[in-house]
């Protein structure tokens, strides 16, 4: 049965409407017990046991794995997208006079780590689109013999676009280029199963769409590419056995590309992974179809509720391109700072970015939130003359 009242999993928001998912995503409340609960493991140290503090991280990696429908041995544990980006930034082996294709006004994130390669001689190309996102055809238009990765969003952050990215990741086959792509603004918007995209590589944040805790991310890397990594990372929970702790002597370095060896310090962080797990299952049980088509009926409403008020829609209308992030911008574009200041002060919190409006809507919303939110921006356009 479709599940339509998702509303009761979260806090209250008292009387707030909260609209930006995209930028951070509020904890279920079966995701605060667990949290709660690895307080109290930290408040009663004798309750944090061996098979618990392997579990902060074990059974977070078991459930990324279920989520992207991969092996979870191959998760690498972070604290954002960016930290499985650096770790290929910093681990490829560049050579002077390789090219980085990324995609110009993509959103920083995957823009800055290859910036600090230029000083190494890596030549990063930012493609300004033709249209509002990067296509296929027009990666093709730049390629060379030294292009040696690609590096693109599931979903736009400015546009909600999402690109069609088994086309990226099949030109990047076919020529032998390291395709990276950003799952931070679709995972847990939609299923997911990354063999289906051809990438090498895939990075989300775990704060956003996902509800986890801020601080909390993840990586995939194909095991291909990450056995090529050279990357000075050596962390006692992940490179040692229970054994060699207990071992007396002086320690070796053991030579392994294991995904372990590249998650981030300090992966019994029970306070972030424990909940950020908890988070996870909670989408896994709910079933990311129906969160999908929950997100339809409301980007339906919303878009139909935006005709004839003044506003442009930024974001695809309907169709496989369009994503759970609806932008659109008043017919006068100097207008949207104040038009989002007003909604602001209504208690209902979108996101302003590139001067444009970004409505993010997520299970806890509903339909009668969207009813208000249409209603507000009526007042607002209709107070400013339109």
């Amino acid at each position: 049965m479709f599940k339509t009242d998702y509303r009761k999993d979260f806090a209250s928001f008292e009387g707030r409407i909260w609209l930006n998912a995209a930028s951070e995503g509020p904890l279920p409340l079966v995701a605060g017990k667990a949290l709660a609960k690895a307080v109290e493991w930290k408040q009663k140290p004798y309750l944090l046991d061996a098979a618990k503090f392997v579990m902060a991280s074990s059974g977070l990696k078991g459930s990324i794995g279920r989520l992207m429908a991969t092996n979870e041995g191959d998760v690498i544990l972070g604290n954002s997208a960016s930290y499985g980006l650096h770790i290929l930034a910093n681990g490829i082996l560049w050579r002077e006079g390789d090219e980085i294709l990324l995609m110009e006004n993509d959103f920083p994130t995957n823009i800055l780590p290859w910036l600090a390669l230029e000083k190494k001689g890596v030549v990063v190309r930012q493609i300004k689109p033709k249209g509002k996102v990067l296509e296929p055809e027009e990666v093709l238009t730049h390629l060379s013999p030294k292009t040696r990765l690609l590096c693109l969003s599931h979903v736009h952050t400015f546009t909600g676009i999402m690109l069609d990215v088994q086309e990226f990741g099949r030109i990047c086959r076919k020529n032998n280029i390291i395709f990276v792509l950003n799952l931070s603004q679709s995972l847990g918007t939609m299923p997911c199963d990354i063999a289906r995209y051809n990438t090498d590589a895939v990075v989300c944040a775990g704060y956003k769409w996902l509800c986890g805790p801020y601080g909390t991310g993840f990586c995939w890397i194909k095991p291909s590419l990450r056995d090529q990594l050279e990357l000075n990372q050596a962390y006692w929970v992940s490179m040692l056995s229970r054994k060699e702790l207990q071992e007396q002597g002086p320690l070796r370095l053991k030579e392994t590309k294991d995904a372990r060896r590249f998650d981030v310090f300090g992966t019994a962080d029970f306070f972030d992974h424990i909940p950020l797990g908890a988070a996870i299952d909670y989408w896994l049980d709910a079933g990311l179809e129906d969160v999908r088509a929950y997100h339809d009926q409301l980007i339906d409403h919303l878009i139909a509720g935006l005709k004839g008020l003044g506003y442009i829609l930024i974001s695809p209308e309907k169709g496989n391109r369009r994503s759970s992030l609806v932008v659109f911008s008043h017919i006068d574009r100097n207008k949207n700072t104040q038009i989002y200041e007003g909604i602001l002060s209504r208690g209902i919190y979108p996101a302003l970015w590139k001067g444009n409006i970004r409505i993010s809507p997520h299970v806890y919303n509903t339909k009668d939130e969207i009813d208000q939110v249409i209603k507000v921006l009526k007042e607002i356009s209709s107070s400013l003359g339109n």
